[in-house]
C-alpha cells in the first residue's frame, strides 16, 4: 500500500506540493479568511442575533463617513502610526547595528541584547500597566523626574497633545526588540569580505551603510516593516489600558472606536464596517511602504 502510495505521488508531484500546503490553508482558511468574509457579511446588516437582523446594505459604511468621532478615530490612528513606525524601525535598525558591529569586539553585547529583547516577551497588559504607573500623574517616577526638571511639564497621560505620543513611545519600548532581532539576523546574513573589500577600495562607513548594508538588508526591512504597519495600525490593547482612549478622544484609534461601536453601543454591523475599512488602511498602507521604500522586488 505505501510503495503504491509513494509511486502514485512520484508520478503526480503537483499532488504532493498541495498535501504539504493544506494543513496551512486550512487553518488559514478557518482561522482568518472565513472570519474576514463573516465579518464583512455582518457589515452589511442591522445585526442582532436575538431580535433578527435586517439587511442594510451598505448604510452602515454611509454612517460611518458621516461621523465626526470616526474621522477622530481615523485620524488619531494616523497619527500615532506615523510616530511609532519610524520610531520602532529607526531604533530597530539602530540597535542592530550596534549589536552586529561591536559584538565581536566588546563584551557585555550579549546582556545589551537581551536587556532590548526582554520587553517584547512582556504581554500588552503588563506593558500598559507599567507605562500607566510610570506616567502616572501623581506617584509616576517618570512623571515626576520630567515635573522635577521642568516646572511647566505636562502630565503626560492627561494632556490631550502628550498621550498619543506617550503611548507611541510605551509600545516602541515594547517592540523594537524584536524588530532589531530580525534587523541584526539580516545583518548576519552580510557577507563581510564585501565590506573589506569596499574599505579596501576607500568606501567609508556612511557609503557601505547606503550601498552595501541597505540593499542587502531589504529582505528583514520588508518583514520588519510589515509587521510594524500591522501592530500600528491595529493597537489597542495600550490604549484600553493607559487612557480609555481619553482624555477626551484624544487618543481614540480605530480599534478602540470599533470596539467602543461594539461592545459599548452594541452596534455590532457598524463595529464589522469600521474593521474592514481597517483591514483595507493595513493593507493600502503595507503596500505604501513597500513601494516608498524600493521593496517591491522582493515580492517578486
Amino acid at each position: 500500500m505505501k510503495q503504491r502510495l509513494g509511486a502514485f505521488l512520484y508520478r503526480h508531484k503537483g499532488i504532493e506540493g498541495l498535501l504539504y500546503v493544506f494543513p496551512f490553508v486550512a487553518l488559514w482558511t478557518v482561522f482568518l479568511a472565513a472570519p474576514v468574509g463573516y465579518g464583512f457579511y455582518i457589515s452589511l446588516f442591522n445585526w442582532n442575533p436575538m431580535k433578527g437582523s435586517k439587511f442594510v446594505g451598505l448604510a452602515n459604511y454611509i454612517d460611518l463617513f458621516k461621523e465626526p468621532r470616526f474621522w477622530n478615530a481615523v485620524a488619531n490612528t494616523f497619527k500615532f502610526a506615523a510616530m511609532v513606525i519610524p520610531l520602532i524601525m529607526g531604533l530597530g535598525l539602530l540597535f542592530a547595528l550596534m549589536v552586529w558591529a561591536w559584538g565581536r569586539t566588546r563584551k557585555g553585547m550579549a546582556f545589551i541584547q537581551v536587556a532590548l529583547l526582554l520587553p517584547y516577551m512582556l504581554t500588552v497588559s503588563i506593558v500598559a500597566i507599567i507605562w500607566r504607573w510610570l506616567l502616572d500623574r501623581d506617584f509616576g517616577l517618570v512623571q515626576r523626574s520630567l515635573t522635577t526638571a521642568f516646572a511647566e511639564a505636562p502630565t503626560l497621560l492627561s494632556d490631550p497633545g502628550w498621550a498619543l505620543p506617550a503611548i507611541a513611545f510605551a509600545t516602541a519600548w515594547w517592540l523594537v526588540g524584536y524588530r532589531m532581532v530580525v534587523l541584526q539576523a539580516g545583518l548576519e546574513n552580510i557577507p563581510v569580505e564585501l565590506l573589506e573589500t569596499a574599505a579596501l577600495d576607500g568606501a567609508r562607513p556612511h557609503q557601505q551603510f547606503i550601498h552595501i548594508i541597505l540593499p542587502l538588508l531589504k529582505p528583514a526591512l520588508l518583514f520588519s516593516l510589515v509587521l510594524t504597519i500591522i501592530s500600528a495600525f491595529k493597537t489597542f490593547g495600550q490604549v484600553l489600558m493607559m487612557t480609555e482612549g481619553g482624555p477626551g478622544r484624544a487618543t481614540e484609534v480605530l480599534a478602540m472606536y470599533m470596539y467602543l461601536t461594539g461592545f459599548d453601543y452594541f452596534n455590532i454591523g457598524k463595529a464589522a464596517a469600521a474593521g474592514i475599512i481597517l483591514l483595507l488602511m493595513i493593507l493600502g498602507m503595507t503596500l505604501v511602504g513597500i513601494r516608498l521604500l524600493g521593496l517591491k522586488s522582493e515580492l517578486q
